[in-house]
């Protein structure tokens, strides 16, 4: 991605200690560098991968040598491009992106007490003058110039046999996934424990405090960092390249078509499992990195969230027409219908607990919680699906000793159902009819359940997939 408007960063932890500074910038902290300084790779930010080549290969093997039955292998490898919101994330840093914060103002005139008055609208790109001013605490992205790009490897295996009207098969499908863009964090508060403290000339008490966190960032505590050096960055999130993810999965399906009619099934047993994962370099606030900054595999677990992991997915569908009648009445009003169903089934996904409040002090989002008993669940219900008594908020300044993923939601189900049928009206016009209702059987599905142990309904289902749901269409073709 190039960022033509001139806008892309670069964070070097080393140059930050050694003071090396951006010669585009009069004012820029040591460490950041932007487009046109030394070794900035052209508008991009990043290094040009000329080498990812993707290797493909598959075979075919009639086993018994009647066309009965057959052996399928191929396995390839794949890239995949960042997702845009990393690269954004390289262009809302400061002096791009900065925070205008404004205390103790009427909002008849909000920028009377503000130094020069209102000011808006903002230089951006390659506007912005050599003397901007740097705000304190901004939000940094560190990118490495020569970051590869994620790589997955896809292999499936699958064994197929024809008995009859039926074709049944076994299949292992599994992939391994690499360079994982992950997000780690710099610049981190540290926990400082017991009361009162000094920190940089002011006394905090206790000294570990929500209102102090940028005060206990990494860089203001290091002595070997200029203060007003260590003041200009406030979470410095570095876009990690080291996590990694796999899949692997058996599938048994069958099919029988007959008569015009054509039924199948699968069945899926599978496992994801996966490191941190996240689909931006920082959110706005800089609080979706890894919750233990030294420890990447501290959040490693089943996939949850944008990757369910769900064990068990079994999926049954039909389709079945109408015969064509002789009776001229009977095939005027009952042939050309088509009934197609469908009926799936899951397991419930991977969840885990959340605190809900800052135990750790440090302002990172998504802190887990201490499991105290073996097993997590009530009876299951919509009021009592997880056991509260089975969790406990951390101590302060620590980690919960959950794991990623280490508990499942509700399993769900649902079965869906669509009737056709196409009128001839002329020899090149048409009338297609469609009627189509999802959860035919309007039954009640629960989704999962409320997984903030601060909040008061806690454990509880407090909302349900959709009910039935009926839509009707009439397509003209000519």
């Amino acid at each position: 991605m190039i960022q033509v408007d001139g806008s892309a960063t670069h964070f070097d932890d080393d140059a930050l200690r050694k003071g090396i500074r951006s010669n585009r910038f009069d004012y820029s902290p040591a460490g950041l560098f932007f487009i046109g300084d030394p070794g900035f790779p052209g508008s991009s930010g990043m290094y040009n991968q000329w080498r990812d080549i993707s290797p493909r290969v598959g075979l075919a093997w009639d086993v018994t040598g009647d066309g009965r039955t057959s052996l399928r292998a191929s396995v390839g490898t794949f890239y995949d491009f960042p997702n845009t919101g990393y690269q954004v994330g390289l262009a809302t840093v400061a002096p791009w992106a900065g925070r205008t914060v404004v205390n103790d103002t009427n909002l008849d005139d909000p920028w009377a007490k503000y130094p020069g008055g209102d000011p808006f609208p903002l230089p951006f790109g390659k506007s912005v003058p050599r003397n901007v001013a740097f705000p304190p605490f901004s939000i940094t992205t560190a990118m490495d110039y020569d970051s590869p790009n994620t790589t997955i490897t896809h292999w499936n295996l699958a064994l197929e046999r024809q008995l009859g009207d039926f074709m049944v098969s076994a299949s292992y499908l599994g992939n391994e996934t690499s360079h994982l863009w992950g997000t780690q964090p710099l610049n981190h508060p540290v926990y400082i424990a017991g009361g009162s403290c000094t920190l940089n000339g002011v006394t905090y008490n206790p000294c570990s405090a929500t209102g102090n966190i940028d005060r206990r960032r990494r860089f203001m505590l290091d002595k070997a960092i200029p203060l007003a050096t260590a003041q200009a960055y406030g979470p410095v999130n570095k876009i990690e390249t080291g996590g990694t993810a796999s899949y692997n999965g058996l599938v048994l399906s069958v099919q029988r078509r007959t008569r015009g009619i054509t039924t199948s099934a699968n069945y899926t047993w599978s496992h994801c499992i996966s490191d941190f994962f996240y689909n931006t370099a920082n959110s706005g606030t800089g609080q979706n990195t890894w919750i233990d900054p030294n420890n990447r595999r501290f959040d490693r677990g089943n996939c949850d969230n944008f990757r369910e992991d769900r064990r068990h997915v079994f999926n049954w569908t039909s389709v079945i027409p109408t015969p064509n009648f002789a009776n001229p009445t009977l095939r005027a009003l009952g042939s050309g219908w088509r009934l197609s169903t469908i009926f799936r089934a899951l397991s419930g996904a991977s969840m885990e607990v959340v605190s809900g409040v800052d135990r750790q002090l440090t302002g990172t989002l998504l802190q887990r919680v201490n499991q105290i008993l073996p097993d997590v669940y009530g009876d299951k219900s919509v009021g009592n699906y997880f056991d509260p008594a089975a969790f406990a908020q951390p101590a302060l300044g620590t980690l919960g000793n959950e794991r990623k993923g280490s508990i499942t939601g509700p399993g769900t189900w649902q079965f869906d159902a669509a009737l056709t049928r196409t009128f001839q009206v002329r020899e090149m016009q048409k009338l297609e009819f469609r009627a189509e209702a999802f959860n035919v059987t309007n039954s009640f599905r629960m989704n999962n359940p409320v997984n903030n142990l601060n909040s008061g309904t806690f454990g509880q289902v407090t909302s349900s997939m959709d009910p039935r749901i009926m839509q009707f269409a009439l397509k003209y073709l000519f």
